[in-house]
């Protein structure tokens, strides 16, 4: 929520948190309708209804198909003011909710379109929140990744992999940054980035990401210390090299000498090793169930 405020920050954030209190009252409730009069523990199942009663049907939280990149999909402020959103970003309304009511649900980190899994007495369950909180079967899960990765893709163990707070927060901003890459607008992209960094201090990818952003926007004094800081946490010598030629270029634009054309020449033409710039496996972007393509800027393997 505090990150959403960051681009809103006009808007007062006190209302918000209500009305996530709100949704978790009504979850309570529910679920307290679900417990059998013995007090037996309602089953997995019952948990999913109530979940799906509460959130997108009494409060008509539900994935915006129809503006599927509008970047108010991913700003949890706007989400609640709109009710529509990607599925990472009304995921966590389910978490919180769950969390607050005490349910033993975690954020799964599907390809392409985050998931939810519920577990209870024994039994599991995988979640979208996009789709009305629906209940997926392995049929279901395997349509999804086809539709994703290609027709060959097969559901493999590292499908269900469980994403961490950090993973789910970059996650949600990753979306913002490639949908403001999409429209050019590489400022606003930069300072989705440093948030980025804020969240994942420690992740190499990033810092070459914004050593690339800013050097494209000429803020070259911010694009050498990304760099520099990139080289720290990277060791792979198939980048090593390439990086630190950028970075005795950007000290010499800095210093005010000009570039020596031909070494410039031969730097590029010699080094195929340069880091794609696609974000990292673990931050990936959602796409809408159906779509038969990739978000642009997504790829499946780590920066």
């Amino acid at each position: 929520m505090y990150l959403a405020s960051l681009d809103r920050p006009e808007r007062d954030i006190a209302p918000y948190f209500a009305r996530l209190d709100d949704i978790c009252a009504d979850l309570e409730r529910s679920i307290a309708d679900a417990t059998a009069s013995n007090g037996t523990p309602p089953r997995v199942m019952d948990l999913a209804i109530a979940l799906q009663n509460v959130i997108p049907g009494h409060h008509d939280f539900q994935g915006d198909e129809e503006n599927y990149d509008d970047t108010e999909n991913a700003n949890l402020m706007c989400v609640i003011d709109r009710k529509r959103g990607l599925p990472v970003a009304l995921a966590l309304l389910y978490l919180h909710a769950a969390a607050r009511c005490g349910l033993d649900m975690t954020g799964i980190d599907f390809p392409g379109h985050f998931l939810l899994r519920l577990e209870a007495s024994g039994e599991r369950v995988l979640i979208d929140p996009f789709h009305n909180g629906i209940v997926l079967g392995a049929a279901e899960l395997r349509e999804l990744l086809k539709a994703f990765q290609g027709l060959d893709a097969e559901l493999q163990p590292e499908h269900y992999r469980e994403a961490t707070d950090q993973t789910i927060l970059l996650r949600l901003q990753n979306n913002i940054k490639v949908r403001a890459l999409r429209s050019g607008d590489l400022a606003y992209a930069t300072t989705i980035l440093e948030r980025c960094l804020i969240i994942a201090p420690d992740e190499p990818g990033l810092w070459h990401q914004a050593g690339t952003l800013h050097a494209r926007l000429n803020n070259d004094e911010k694009a050498l210390a990304a760099f520099e800081q990139f080289l720290k946490l990277n060791h792979d010598p198939r980048h090593q090299q390439r990086i630190k030629t950028l970075a005795a270029e950007l000290r010499d634009r800095i210093a005010g000498i000009e570039p020596d054309a031909a070494k410039q020449g031969d730097a590029k033409d010699t080094d195929d090793t340069v880091i794609p710039f696609h974000p990292p496996k673990s931050c990936g972007s959602d796409n809408a169930n159906g779509s038969k393509q990739p978000a642009p800027s997504d790829d499946p393997s780590p920066v």
